[in-house]
Order: structure tokens, then sequence, then C-alpha cells
């Protein structure tokens, strides 16, 4: 109980105050509040507990009910994992390590925001712990029932998350071990058991018969419940952006990042006591340990080769919340260690040194996850419908950016008059059967290529159509784009004034630090970025209208919230290159290619597809070449001839740089250098008429 409570005063007094900005809170939320259906595999129990939490957690808005939610399993899995901890340890140790693993980075930031994480951890601790008092040697039926109830929560907790099913990868081994009572019968009961949790899926058909306005892939069908079920909507993996990959393309950089995830997470000695552990467990209980090392094996290294995602930090941040179970397993070791250097040393050492760390990780980790002023999330949803007037269209695409929305519509009944139409889904007929009907008279299409968006824009005429900055937009001819601050009006009509200057500096709420590095986690600097991207479009505004100062003002800006940002450096040193100033211009495009370098190397190291690698080499290339050009405007060619070559080695198939080398040669009189470099500039551009 102490574990618990000093758990949950942790937390409670660091929870988000709101909507965290966590990859599915917005759609969680939502789906709380409406009872609907939510994206595959559907998460019945975490819905239908969320709903009762609304109701039964008496203060605070939805997502502060929810976010208290995983607070609460948070701490009932410090809990249960004290007790479980008990079996080798002492009080003072079980407590001291139980907190260790409660302050841990990952465990501790899911149980701030409102996603199904935590209770997944709940129910993994609470398997596990009726697993060991079932192989206690008492000699009585207890594990009769111990076992069933471990089989029900096991069934209902995969109504929470799917991948709880990994931790049961070694309950077979208690088959051949355990004949007493694994026999034929009782293993049917058993079976039953797992079978009466997992009723809970129920709720997605019965549900999504009933059409609420969330009816994620409408599992009221068979064939769609089982595609829900199966994430085949998802490719059945993680996340589709590992299609890409040779299957284990990433599983090297990934596992060393799950280590390196392990060895910071437990205060540093915990990855090389945990290895420890891992014999102690084994000379108590082979049987355990085996349990352990199968359940593991498959929810942490086996899931991370299925994954196959690439070491982007978008692409670990969700791989990484699937560490918690690994984790956890892995923390049943780390007991086990302590209490092999106990036996050796004194267990008042053992329990000082625990409790050393502790203090370390809550001090390590207070200052990153201190989440009780950040209104990011909540200010991001409310700044881009005042970007938006009324009645009209925004399209939206990623998670966090899409989902406050819906919060913001679904759950707090704010601006309904925007229609907010979700990129990624708006061909699928799901959503255009239950998501449409909100606004009957938007005409939804695919918006995934510029056929879709004509397409759209051309069904949607009375209404004005905006983008925000988290949406990819694909160029319509005929239709210009005007930026609004957070959103970007698409428009075939002239528009006389632009009201993004006076949204981005005097509307819009901005709390807290708005510097993209800032922050220890991904999404918090995604929203940032949008910002950013604001600033950006806004200097391009005035970049094309000649208004220079107030350009490079605004790129200025966008540099301050991320400071990797290439195209606004480069931009900036066009707006001084387009005055004459060929100086102030030159740093500018060495700014530039000092941070497209950066991307460069930051790319390589992601395995980021190669195209993406070439057009960021063909940025840096020509940033390049505009310092040779600046170069040869003050008068020196060397140095332009330097930037030309160079230009030439970070890209060799751009033509403009051998162009440009044969054209400080012509000046030069070096006819065979001006021969060689134009036939090279042809070969790769036969087309080009500067070079005809």
């Amino acid at each position: 109980m102490i574990s618990f409570l000093l758990t949950f005063i942790i937390y409670l007094a660091t929870l988000f105050p709101g909507l965290g900005q966590y990859r599915d809170t917005g759609e969680m939320v939502s789906v709380a509040k409406t009872l609907g259906i939510a994206h595959p595999p559907g998460y019945p129990l975490y819905t239908m507990l969320s709903k009762v939490s609304l109701i039964l957690i008496p203060w605070g808005n939805a997502a502060y009910r929810l976010n208290i939610l995983s607070a609460l399993a948070g701490a009932a899995t410090a809990g249960l994992l004290y007790r479980l901890l008990r079996f080798t340890l002492s009080k003072p140790a079980a407590l001291a390590l139980s907190l260790l693993f409660a302050t841990s980075y990952l465990q501790w930031y899911l149980s701030l925001v409102s996603e199904m994480y935590t209770l997944n951890t709940m129910f993994a601790a609470a398997i596990l712990l009726i697993l060991f008092y079932a192989r206690q040697p008492d000699g009585g039926l207890a594990p009769v029932r111990l076992y069933a109830m471990a089989a029900f929560l096991f069934g209902v907790g995969l109504g929470n998350r799917m991948d709880l099913l990994m931790i049961g990868a070694g309950i077979p081994l208690l088959l051949f071990t355990d004949t007493k009572f694994f026999t034929i019968r009782r293993s049917a009961l058993y079976a039953g058991m797992a079978v009466t949790g997992l009723s809970v899926f129920a709720y997605l058909a019965i549900r999504s018969a009933q059409l609420p306005v969330l009816d994620w892939n409408h599992p009221a069908e068979l064939a769609r419940l089982w595609g829900t079920l199966t994430r085949k909507t998802h490719g059945g993996t993680l996340d589709l952006v590992s299609a890409a990959y040779r299957p284990g393309e990433n599983f090297l950089a990934t596992i060393l990042f799950y280590f390196k995830h392990l060895f910071y997470g437990f205060g540093w000695l915990g990855l090389p006591v945990g290895i420890l552990g891992i014999h102690a467990l084994h000379k108590r209980s082979k049987t355990l340990n085996a349990l352990l090392l199968a359940g593991w094996l498959f929810s942490g290294p086996v899931f991370i080769y299925l994954a196959n995602i690439p070491p982007n930090p978008h692409a670990l941040v969700i791989l990484e919340a699937h560490f918690l179970l690994p984790n956890l397993l892995f923390f049943v070791w780390i007991a086990w260690g302590f209490a092999f250097i106990a036996s050796l040393t004194s267990n008042n050492l053992a329990v000082a040194g625990a409790l050393l760390l502790a203090v370390l990780n809550f001090a390590q980790h207070y200052p990153h996850l201190d989440k009780r002023a950040n209104f990011i999330g909540y200010d991001y949803s409310k700044n881009v419908l005042r970007s938006l007037p009324p009645g009209s269209i925004a399209v939206m695409k990623k998670d966090v950016q899409l989902f406050s929305l819906w919060n913001r519509q679904l759950v707090e009944e704010r601006r309904k008059d925007v229609a907010i139409v979700s990129q990624g889904l708006a061909g699928a007929e799901w959503y255009q059967d239950s998501w449409g009907k909100q606004h009957a008279d938007v005409a939804l299409a695919a918006l995934n290529n510029a056929d879709g968006w004509e397409a759209f824009l051309a069904a949607n005429p009375s209404r004005a159509v905006y983008f925000t900055r988290d949406a990819e937009y694909m160029p319509v001819a005929g239709y210009n784009e005007y930026p609004s601050g957070l959103a970007t009006l698409v428009t075939a009509q002239p528009v006389g004034t632009n009201n993004s200057q006076t949204l981005l500096d005097s509307l819009y709420a901005y709390r807290g630090n708005y510097r993209y590095d800032a922050y220890r986690e991904f999404f918090t600097p995604d929203l940032i970025e949008d910002y950013a991207k604001a600033r950006l479009q806004l200097g391009q505004h005035y970049l094309n209208s000649r208004l220079f100062d107030n350009a490079r003002r605004e790129f200025e800006t966008a540099l301050r919230l991320q400071p990797l940002m290439p195209i606004a450096a480069n931009l900036s040193a066009f707006s001084y290159f387009s005055q004459g100033g060929y100086e102030n211009a030159a740093r500018g495009y060495e700014t530039a290619a000092a941070q497209y370098n950066n991307l460069l190397a930051r790319a390589r190291v992601y395995n980021t597809a190669p195209e993406t690698i070439d057009s960021l080499s063909r940025e840096l290339s020509d940033v390049y070449i505009a310092i040779g050009v600046c170069a040869e405007k003050s008068g020196d060619d060397n140095r332009a001839l330097s930037f030309y070559r160079t230009a030439a080695g970070a890209h060799p198939a751009n033509a403009k740089a051998w162009f440009n080398t044969a054209v400080v040669h012509w000046k030069n009189g070096d006819w065979a250098n001006v021969i060689q470099f134009l036939e090279k500039a042809a070969r790769i551009d036969p087309s080009s008429q500067e070079i005809a």
C-alpha cells in the first residue's frame, strides 16, 4: 500500500492538466466520452473503464480524469510489483525497488497521459504475481484457483492491449512442469476462463452496430471485426512504415536502443544487476525463470524484430511504448539480482543502494516529467481553431494534432461548426459513413494525391478549405495558398489581407517553453515545430512580396522555435542575396549548409529512405552553389570554384554545379575545363536550355 500511495502521489503531482500530447490521447478521450470504437484492435476494455472513470472521478476535465486513471494503474503496477518482490526481498528493499521502477522515465511518463499502457503493466504485474503465488509449494489445490484467475485476467487484459499476449509465451512450459494442475480437465477450465475474459471484445460489435460517432473500421460486420482484431488496416504490423524495409533490417539498431533504454531507465546499475538476477532466479526456480525468459524474449527482442521500424525519433517513440512489458519482466530479475547482492553483503547495503538509485532516478527524470503546467497540446488545439473562420474545413493528418481537435469538438464541444477532416482516413468508407455524418454537406474523398485534392476542393465550393502544418497538401492548378497561422487557406479566389501575423503575434495562447530542443519527449517538440513552420510560411509570403525585413524576422523566429530548420536559414540568406548583401547571404547559406549536413548525418543513422537522403543531398548541393554564386558576385572566383566542387561532391547529379564550374573557367579562359565541365552538365541534364 505504501508503494502504491507514494507512486500515486508522484504521478498525481506531475499529471498533465488536461489532454497530454502523446500519440492517441485525444482519440482515447474522445472514444471514452462517446463510447465509440478506437483504432484497431479497438481497445474495448480501456474504452469501458475510461467511460466509468469519467463518471466516477469527480473533478477535472475529461482528459485529466483519464490521466488519473493512468496514474492509478501505474501506481497499482508499483504496488503489485512490491508484493512480487517480497518473494525475495525485505520490505524496505522491495519498497525501494518498486519506487525505482515507478520513477523510470517511460513508466512515469505513460502514467501521466490518457493511454492504455499502464493498465497493461497492471494486468501483467497481477498475472505474474498470481503465477508466483501458484508456484509456491503449499501442496494444496489453491493453484487451480490461481491459474484460473490468471487465465481470466489474461483474457480480459487482451481487451486493453493485445501485446499482453507476448508475456504468455512461456505458459506452455507449465503443461510439462506442473502436470498436477494442468490436467486436461483443469486446462479446459483455464481456457474457459480466458475465453470468458475475452468476451470484452463483444463490445466492439455491439457498440459499432449502434453507429457511434467514432466507429473505426465499423466492426459490427464479422469480416471487419476480424480485420480490427488482426489490425488488417494497419498492415498487421506495429506501424506501416516497416513495410519499406527488409525483415530484420532495423533489428540491430532498435535492439541496441532497447538495451540503452534499459541501462538508463533503472538507475544505470539496473541492466548488470538484472543479468545477475537471471542466474539467481534460475537457482531458485527454473520454471519461473523460464517463464520470465520466454515472456521477455517475445515481448522484447522478438517484438522488436517483428516491428522492424527504422531508428528515427518518431518511429522509436512508437516502439518505446512497447518496452513497458519487457521492462516489467526484466525488473523481476533486477530484484533477484539485488537479493543475491544482499546475500553476499548485507540487506542494509542492498536497501541503501536501491533507495539511492530510486532517488537518483526521481531527480534525473522529474525536470522532464513535471507536466502539471504543460498546456502546449491544449493551446495548440485552441490556436488551430482560432485560425479557422466559422463553417470552414480543416484537413489534418498527424495523430496528436488531429486527435487534439477531436477532443476539442467531441469532448469539450467547442467549434463544432468547423469540419475537421482526417487526411489519412478521408477515403475510408467507415470514416465517411460515421464521421462524415457530422457534416453531411462536406464531400469527402481520398487525399493522397493532387487529383484527390482537386476533387475535394471542387466538391466543397461553399466552405473555405484549410490544411494544417501536419497535413500533406499536393498543389492543385488554379488554387493559391495563403498563410493563416497554424493553417493554410487553399482557394481559387484572391485574398486581400493576411491575418497570419496577427494570429501568431497577438491571438494565439503560448504557455510554456516553445523551443524544440527543450524537451526529452517527441510530441511536444513536434507541435512546436508546427509553429516554426507557420513562421516559415509567413516569411515566405513576405519574401514573395519583397518585404525582406519582415521575411527575415519570421525566419529568425522560426529558427528560435526549431534551431534545426535549414530551409529557414536558406531563405533568410536568399533575402540578403536578393538585396545584394552577398556577404550576409554567404554567412546565412553556410549556416544552412551546416544544418543540412546535420540532417543528412541523422538521416543515415535513422536508415531513412534513399530518396529522402537523395533529396536532402540535392538541397545541400544547391546551398553550396549559392555560396559559390555569392563568392562570384564578390569577385572571388577561387572561392566560388571551391564551393562548386563541394556542391558536385554533395550531389554529383546536380548539373548546375558542373555548369557553374564551367562558367568560372570560361571567365578565366580555361577552355579545356570549360568543355570538360559543360559535357558533364550536358550528360546529366541534356534538356537544359541554359547548358545547351
